[in-house]
């Protein structure tokens, strides 16, 4: 038991989380009903402060289900990494890509300096390719969510080329619909 919340420690400092994160959702794995913050307090021995704002961090990325009852929050962990991540990535592309898409798309024709407006369009260039990635990336989190999933690693990577093919043969397919070029380029 203590090996996995150490571990789940390191993902958390790994995923810049921080430690302590990593050990609150650690400690909420292991239970099996909702817990209070006051409870997650005597088991981690963390002050209530920290846990605090480990549970706003690990709510923020999804990773735990808050429900009141009572005067109290109770806490449960949520199993499913994929959706989790899934879901803070598509945060990331509503509330950081888009604006700011929008953003250097609007304030482009300002610019007068070329040089300027050109490495405003080759930033807004990237900005829709890191979007596009994360439309694929969900599509396919959602895919391997509703999809039974095989479990040796031989299959997996197999199905990995299989999602690929197919996503690339979509994207081209409504590229050339639209009459646009398969290499992104406007």
């Amino acid at each position: 038991m203590q090996e996995v919340v150490d571990s789940l420690a390191k993902i958390g400092k790994h995923w810049d989380l921080g430690e302590s994160v990593g050990r609150v959702w650690g400690f909420l794995l292991f239970k099996s009903c909702p817990v209070t913050q006051r409870e997650i307090e005597e088991g981690t021995g963390y002050s209530r402060g920290l846990i605090s704002r480990c549970l706003k961090m690990l709510e923020m990325t999804d990773r735990i289900e808050v429900r009141r009852e009572g005067q109290e929050n109770h806490y449960t962990i949520k199993t499913s990494l994929t959706e989790s991540f899934g879901e803070m990535l598509k945060r990331f592309s509503t509330e950081i890509l888009n604006p700011m898409s929008e953003l250097l798309s609007e304030n482009m024709d300002k610019i007068e300096d070329a040089k300027v407006r050109e490495t405003f369009r080759t930033l807004l260039h990237e900005y829709k390719k890191l979007y596009l990635a994360i439309l694929i990336f969900t599509g396919i989190i959602e895919d391997i969510n509703v999809n039974a999933l095989a479990t040796d690693m031989g299959d997996l990577e197999e199905y990995g080329v299989t999602v690929n093919i197919e996503y690339k043969e979509e994207y081209e397919q409504k590229n050339d619909n639209k009459g646009g070029s398969r290499n992104g380029n406007e």
